[in-house]
């Protein structure tokens, strides 16, 4: 007996200029993909990272008190931090 799998699908259109319809071709083409599996891969990877839950770090007093003097009193840039600065 084979199992069979209801699954819905549902469509989402888009309206785009010419260009911008061009862009994604162009991009797809790049991975090798149509636009509509490129344009699913990449919201579906967006949503992915906005929605994710932010990892939550406990500090305490005397470790806040730490980090807290470390941004407010922080060193002055020394020539290898100034270095890359500049060289970014």
């Amino acid at each position: 007996m084979s199992a069979t799998t209801n699954t819905k699908k549902t469509t989402i259109t888009l309206t785009l200029e010419p260009e911008q319809k061009q862009l994604l071709e162009q991009a797809a083409a790049l991975r090798r993909l149509t636009v509509n599996e490129y344009l699913l891969l990449i919201a579906l990877e967006t949503a992915s990272e906005e929605t994710a839950e932010p990892e939550v770090i406990v500090a305490s007093d005397r470790d806040w008190e730490i980090i807290e003097s470390a941004i407010l009193n922080s060193p002055a840039a020394n020539e290898a931090l100034k270095a890359a600065i500049n060289e970014y």
